[in-house]
């Protein structure tokens, strides 16, 4: 009887351990945690899928940091309490430990942690990267610049430019438009010109000064994953020049008047003569001299003329003797 109750108390105590080791095996089994992709576009859904039980969280932290309470996550939720194990949940839409510069998670990366009990010992964790969905090279252009967007998307995910204000699927169509995937490659600068235009936007076709909104739109819908206001300024043309004017006929300047004549009546001073003779060459010949020579030529003339006849008169003496 003994032995058949020592059979018995083992089989008691062994199918218990079993019972035990599949209890703690199921628990262990509950906890899971799966993200679809690692690479997100900011603002896109960051879809979590978690398993757990009691005070089991989630919680999401900038890489690099560890869960320890200092600094706190990000976002987080209770897998068990605040959704259902297995649900997918948005963390972003989650609980928030208001970390204000990154609660857009802007593009980074980042680490989802399946922690404990409520405390910060880590069952799992999953890297992450979030990169920008849409980008502009500027933000403020000029009339005629190139437009280049950057956009993050797949399948017929698209890109839509429209003025400011105007809400894509209200009846108002795109002015230019483009997919992400399809003749491109996401992340790719594009120029918005090179895309899809509507003929119904003619008169927005060279994208004159205004505010416009540039959005990334969802599976070929109008679910917005991203927007972007922008503004096109106007380029002032110059002034054309002032037209030449025609010279103007100056009146031509009267000559300086005459200077006066001097008195002929008033009588020389003695110091006159002298300055008078001063500004006189000294070698300037008198009126005498100008006269007396015409008489000394013809007094010259005719002793010469005497002195030939009387030579002429001797010869012919000589000849007679």
């Amino acid at each position: 009887m003994k032995k058949h109750s020592a059979k018995i108390c083992a089989a008691v105590f062994l199918t218990a351990v079993a019972v035990l080791c599949l209890a703690v095996s199921v628990s262990a089994a509950e906890r899971s945690l799966s993200l679809p992709k690692t690479v997100y576009g900011q603002n896109e859904d960051i879809l979590v899928t978690a398993s757990g039980e009691g005070t089991d969280w989630v919680g999401i932290y900038e890489r690099g940091e560890v869960p320890d309470g200092s600094p706190a996550s990000i976002y987080w939720y209770y897998v068990a309490q605040d959704a259902e194990p297995g649900d997918a949940v948005d963390i972003r839409t989650t609980r928030s430990n208001s970390r204000a510069e990154y609660e857009d998670l802007p593009p980074g990366e980042y680490t989802v942690w399946l922690l404990l009990n409520d405390g910060y010992e880590a069952y799992d964790s999953i890297d992450i990267t979030v990169v920008a969905t849409l980008e502009l090279d500027k933000y403020s252009y000029k009339e005629g610049d190139d437009i280049l967007v950057t956009a993050n998307g797949e399948g017929k995910d698209w890109v839509g430019l429209y003025l400011k204000d105007e809400v894509p699927g209200s009846g108002v169509p795109s002015i230019y438009w483009y997919y992400v995937a399809e003749g491109h490659t996401p992340m790719e600068p594009v120029s918005i010109k090179s895309g899809e235009f509507n003929a119904d936007r003619a008169d927005l076709a060279d994208l004159p000064a205004g505010e416009y909104t540039m959005f990334l739109l969802a599976n070929d819908g109008y679910e917005v994953i991203d927007s972007i206001d922008f503004k096109i300024n106007e380029v002032k043309k110059p002034d054309p020049a002032p037209a030449a004017e025609e010279p103007k006929n100056e009146p031509a300047e009267q000559p300086a008047g005459e200077p006066e004549a001097a008195p002929t009546d008033a009588a020389p001073t003695d110091a006159a003569p002298a300055a008078d003779a001063e500004a006189k060459p000294a070698d300037e010949p008198k009126a005498e001299a100008k006269s007396g020579g015409c008489g000394s030529c013809l007094g010259s003339g005719a002793v010469v003329l005497t002195a030939i006849l009387g030579c002429a008169w001797a010869a012919g003496r000589k000849e007679t003797r």
